[in-house]
């Protein structure tokens, strides 16, 4: 970036080998190696394995195929190298000016499937998602005004449990990260609430999708810290950051 306030995600060319684990780091990575490999990235075989490596390692090798929990990548088509795809999806949720129907944004399949059905309007209803991020303004330096908004809904690999941190961009001790970027939600003063989200830090736009008009609306979010929250770590106004780790 222009400030270098962007981190490189060392672990999207895939650098680990044989089913290994990559960590992200600062100007770096680390590979998490199954027994019997070594190696910066794991490309290396060990010789003279016990009885109890071999072992291990097909443990690993099971447990590599295994299925772990689920994230939704908002704002992005592709899943982290850390993950494998679900599905490429249509972020969408209530009208920024209704009352009712869910407050919950959903990434809707693209290739809908029906049941039984009337044609008629009578219940929820739901519009497709835009970002609401004028040109030059932070945290994104390009214009997302209006534009529609992609989602992937993505499997960990070998994981267990996965959580969403708001306000920082790195993980805890031992936690994976799967992406990071920025808390979004809809306006404070709009009729529709809707939960906060941890959108991708480099946004992409949903393609193939002309004449979107406003529904649900994403903004950055902030804090008031004269509310409850101290005013000495967290700073008025400024874009709170985010990020999705995995454990």
């Amino acid at each position: 970036g222009l400030k270098c306030e962007k981190d490189i995600n060392e672990c999207a060319s895939q650098p680990c080998q044989n089913f290994a684990t990559c960590h992200d780091g600062v100007n770096g990575y680390v590979c998490q190696c199954f027994h019997g490999y070594k190696g910066v990235n794991c490309e290396k075989e060990m010789l003279n394995e016990t009885t109890t490596d071999r072992i291990l390692k097909i443990v690993d090798r099971v447990d590599a195929a295994s299925n772990g929990p689920t994230f939704i990548r908002w704002g992005r088509t592709s899943c982290p190298s850390t993950s494998r795809l679900v599905y490429h999806g249509l972020a969408a949720g209530d009208h920024y000016g209704n009352y009712g129907s869910g407050s919950n944004p959903l990434c809707l399949t693209k290739q809908p499937v029906y049941g039984r059905y009337a044609n008629n309007k009578w219940g929820g209803i739901l519009y497709g998602a835009q970002y609401q991020i004028q040109g030059q303004s932070q945290p994104y330096t390009n214009s997302f005004t209006n534009r529609p908004v992609p989602c992937v809904v993505c499997e960990t690999k070998r994981k267990r449990a996965t959580i969403m941190l708001p306000a920082t961009n790195r993980c805890p001790s031992n936690w994976v990260r799967e992406y990071h970027g920025y808390l979004m939600s809809s306006h404070f003063n709009v009729q529709y609430s809707s939960q906060y989200l941890c959108f991708d830090d480099s946004l992409e736009v949903a393609q193939g999708i002309s004449g979107h008009s406003r529904g649900s609306d994403f903004f950055p979010v902030s804090v008031d810290c004269g509310y409850g929250i101290p005013c000495g770590p967290y700073v008025e106004a400024r874009e709170l950051t985010c990020v999705v780790c995995s454990k």
